[in-house]
Order: structure tokens, then C-alpha cells, then sequence
């Protein structure tokens, strides 16, 4: 299992460098803001790094299934007596890992800053715990959607499928917020995405 888990990481270490590397790029515009002064100005790279966060570990996640179909490479590791469910297994634990990557060190950052220069209001911590769970789960959820959409021999579907299945995580933060609903519905779409997912590659013939 290390070694799939190692072999997923060599292959696809581009996006797992490129995630932290725009993780870093946010974390020095919040600093730069916090001790310069929040600026409307900043809203707009914040949101467009945050997008490209989501895009990127949507596209970590169809680029595994992707080259999969495409190399077949899934049923040349079923040669070594590795399973279908061990490869899964691997990929998902690298996705989960880029989602670690890329978003934990920006909460953590976010987290110092507030409370370096924000006064020490009692809802701070419940609103920290609920946005950090529900950017983790909207980072899973965008992973989630690439390995669903991945496995496919159509750019065109691997394309317009990730940037409609999109919307569906960005749309409940948009709608519920930073919350208790939105992560249950956060957590019901990536069960059922990674559940479409498992059947369909674990059922796909060799």
C-alpha cells in the first residue's frame, strides 16, 4: 500500500507542489493584508486563488483517473497481485493529503491572524472550527469530482463534467454558509461521488 501511496505521489508531485505553492501565495496576501490593513482590493485575488485551489485538486483527481484509462494502468499493477480497491485506496489517500497540503497551513495562518488582530470575541473559535471543516470538506469535495469525472477516454466530458459537477460544492457554500448543513450535504455528495466512483472503476473490465 506505501509503495502505490509513493508511486501516486512521484507521478503526480507537479500538483501537489502547485497547491502548496498557491496555498503560500494566499497565506502572504492575508498576512500582507492583516498588517496593512483589510482592503476591499484583496477580495478579488482571494477568491480567484481559492478557484484555483478547487480546480487544481479537481484536476489532481481526474488527471489519476484520466491517465489510468487512457495507459491502463490500473490493470498493469493487477498484474503484481495489487487489487483495484488498493489503487483506489492510494489515490485517495494523495488527494486527501493535497487537500491537507494545500488548505491546512492557510487555516492555521488565518488562525494566528485573527487572533493577532482581532479582539477575542467568544464566537471566534465556533466560527473557525465550522469554516476550517467546511473548507477541507468543499477541497475533498472538488477532489471527489475529478475522480469521478476522471475516468473517461472524452476530454470533452472530463472538461464540461468537472466544471458543472463544480458548481455543486461551491453553489451549498454559497447558499448554506459556513455551517452544520453545509457540511452534512458536503459529506453526502463525496460519500456518493467516491461511492459512483469505487463501482465504476472496481467494475470496469481489465
Amino acid at each position: 500500500m506505501l509503495t502505490l501511496i509513493g508511486r501516486e505521489i512521484r507521478d503526480h508531485l507537479v500538483y501537489l507542489v502547485g497547491l502548496g505553492l498557491v496555498g503560500a501565495i494566499l497565506i502572504a496576501i492575508l498576512i500582507a493584508a492583516a498588517f496593512e490593513g483589510i482592503q476591499i482590493e484583496i477580495v478579488p485575488p482571494i477568491i480567484m486563488l481559492t478557484l484555483i485551489l478547487g480546480v487544481g485538486l479537481c484536476a489532481l483527481g481526474a488527471t489519476q483517473m484520466y491517465g489510468d484509462r487512457v495507459n491502463r494502468v490500473s490493470p498493469l499493477l493487477a498484474t503484481l497481485a495489487v487489487t483495484r480497491n488498493h489503487i483506489l485506496a492510494a489515490r485517495i489517500v494523495v488527494g486527501i493529503l493535497a487537500v491537507l497540503l494545500a488548505l491546512v497551513p492557510v487555516i492555521v495562518a488565518s488562525t494566528i491572524l485573527l487572533r493577532m488582530f482581532l479582539p477575542p470575541l467568544a464566537f471566534y473559535g465556533r466560527m473557525l472550527v465550522e469554516t476550517s471543516v467546511t473548507m477541507i470538506l468543499v477541497g475533498l469535495a472538488c477532489y471527489s469530482v475529478g475522480l469521478l469525472v476522471g475516468w473517461t477516454t472524452s476530454r470533452a466530458w472530463l472538461l464540461g463534467g468537472c466544471l458543472l459537477l463544480l458548481t455543486v460544492p461551491i453553489s451549498l457554500v454559497w447558499i448554506k454558509g459556513f455551517g452544520p448543513d453545509a457540511m452534512m450535504l458536503l459529506l453526502l455528495f463525496i460519500g456518493a461521488a467516491l461511492l459512483q466512483t469505487w463501482h465504476t472503476f472496481t467494475s470496469a473490465s481489465l
